[in-house]
């Protein structure tokens, strides 16, 4: 972090002065949740957490605070789906773990002094999804003095903007957005729009995306977000 910048930065790259720095303007801690998952062979496996950290980083730099880590640990990924053949390149992890671990960073960024924990999940797989919102609002009642808040993108979102999908058009514009030269699109080959038992895909056509969408998307994230984080905020 440059020495004028004091209102925002990378957890792991900020010495203690500066956290506090940081918190003083703008308390509030963000935590990229991601996966380890299969999402074809024209994505990367690490697309959740890419988008994840991408969008809290840009977040961040409008609403001020402190970017974790990402986290890529996840229940209910593509392996998990009995109907699927998707079974290789994807970590699945146990729903205790998942619970365990969001609990234990909610709690204790809240005991280094942030007023709001914001997790944002990648992965959108359920009951994974839901499991990170429920520890969110049991956080909360344990600790007062602090607002915790689960949500995957889409939820803050217009329908227009963004819906659930994997690794289809929506995934695949933000995975262009941050890293385009993890994309290949033409594994997908020419004709029929992809499938999600063939190739993965869940959604509108990945072949569709561009950068210019994702970035499209990622803006109006950070217009809602931070208009959630300044509400938040507020309400401590």
């Amino acid at each position: 972090m440059s020495k004028e910048t004091v209102l925002w930065g990378r957890y792991e790259e900020l010495r203690p002065d500066q956290i506090e720095a940081i918190k003083s303007e703008h308390s509030v801690a963000y935590i990229p949740w991601g996966a380890i998952e299969y999402h074809g062979n024209h994505n990367p496996i690490g697309l959740d957490g890419i988008k994840a950290y991408g969008l809290c980083l840009e977040l961040a730099q409008a609403a001020g605070g402190c970017v974790l880590p990402t986290v890529y640990h996840a229940t209910s990924t593509i392996k998990a789906v009995k109907d699927l053949e998707h079974r290789r390149h994807s970590i699945e992890h146990s729903e205790e773990l998942l619970k365990l671990l969001a609990e234990e960073l909610f709690l204790q960024l809240a005991d280094e002094g942030f007023k709001v924990v914001l997790l944002l999940t990648g992965h959108a797989g359920q009951p994974h999804m839901d499991l990170l919102k429920e520890v969110a609002k049991e956080c909360e009642k344990k600790c007062t003095g602090s607002k915790f808040l689960a949500i995957a993108e889409f939820d803050i979102l217009d329908d227009s903007v963004l819906v659930a999908n994997h690794s289809a058009r929506g995934e695949t514009a933000l995975q262009l957005h941050y890293r385009s030269d993890l994309v290949a699109l033409e594994q997908l080959g020419e004709g029929d729009a992809p499938t999600l038992e063939k190739d993965a895909v869940w959604g509108e056509d990945p072949r569709l995306a561009t950068a210019e969408e994702g970035a499209l998307i990622a803006a109006a994230f950070v217009r809602a977000g931070k208009a959630k984080v300044d509400e938040l905020l507020k309400s401590v």
